[in-house]
């Protein structure tokens, strides 16, 4: 697969975009997987890069200058390549923040191509077709179903974090990063996956991915206490915790990297997503594993169920 997105006139095009966002206590773009030789660029697999900010003052496009903001992910970046970020000031709002980093950009090699008003006639046209079945229409209408999967993760990862605070109110919670937390003394990472239609496999399937277990050669030891998994489906949330065995699956020369995955499937050629998330459901049950159920968070709100306390592993039928 070609490491650049287009061609123009025989020059290689990667194109990079990224939205304004907080972290922690500033305003950055943070462009992520960036395949450049930062050693040699001339030996890089494209020839340009372009990088598109997206704000909400606009889209500023720019040529980067294969320089600003550059950094590696130490053995990672043979993998995803490098990270570009740019950053604003200290808890400085968001368009003061904007500012000072266009500046930084205008005031390096990169080079300003164009800005497009977020109420562009083309850009809403454009957003307006890109849109077109990329929401299965299993999850339509229901919450966070029109969100990319990084805001899902975090609200899901926000979900279990406040689950794990009812089920345990005698122990203190601390966070420490946006994958986990602390409970006591027990390091909690937190995983979440979407129910999805596997072409190839002709199934649906969850795929938790990018978890650092221990494995002979490449992690001395598995780098949490316990592991809860947020199972995203058209009828809601479960949370199971995992028995750090269960579907494990390595991913190759990428496994020390990034970790392991842990796939779980129905049944091949059912296509019906309610039996098939049945038949996945029964195998976290099962008792050849020791993974646990933990709570149910359905989507509608059932008969007798109060939003003060956890629902039922199984909704009622309406």
């Amino acid at each position: 697969m070609a490491e650049y997105d287009w061609l123009r006139d025989g020059v290689r095009v990667q194109f990079k975009s990224s939205q304004l966002a907080w972290d922690r206590d500033h305003w950055r773009v943070h462009f992520r997987n960036v395949k450049l030789n930062k050693e040699n660029p001339a030996l890089s697999p494209f020839d340009e890069l372009l990088l598109a900010l997206y704000t909400p003052r606009g889209i500023f496009l720019y040529r980067h200058d294969l320089k600003l903001g550059l950094s590696t992910d130490g053995i990672r970046t043979d993998i995803r390549g490098c990270q570009i970020t740019v950053t604003g000031p200290s808890r400085a709002p968001w368009p003061e923040a904007l500012d000072v980093i266009l500046k930084k950009m205008d005031g390096s090699g990169c080079t300003c191509l164009g800005f497009f008003s977020l109420g562009d006639a083309m850009l809403s046209e454009l957003a307006l077709e890109s849109r077109k079945g990329k929401v299965p229409q299993t999850y339509l209408g229901l919450p966070l179903a029109d969100v990319g999967g990084s805001a899902r993760g975090k609200c899901l990862h926000d979900l279990v974090k406040a689950v794990d605070i009812i089920l345990n109110p005698a122990c203190t919670i601390r966070e420490v990063d946006t994958r986990g937390w602390i409970r006591g003394k027990c390091r909690v990472k937190c995983r979440s996956a979407q129910l999805r239609w596997d072409k190839t496999g002709r199934h649906w399937r969850f795929m938790f991915r990018s978890i650092q277990f221990q494995a002979s050669g490449i992690r001395a030891s598995t780098m949490f206490d316990e592991l809860l998994l947020a199972f995203y489906t058209p009828r809601g949330v479960y949370i199971y915790r995992h028995d750090l065995q269960f579907g494990i699956s390595a991913v190759g020369v990428a496994t020390e990297a990034l970790g392991h995955n842990i796939e779980v499937a129905g049944p091949r050629h059912v296509e019906d997503w309610q039996v098939a998330l049945v038949a996945i459901l029964g195998k976290f049950d099962s008792d050849t594993n020791d993974c646990k159920y933990l709570a149910f968070m359905p989507f509608r709100r059932m008969e007798g169920w109060s939003s003060n306390e956890l629902a039922p592993a199984e909704p009622e039928q309406e």
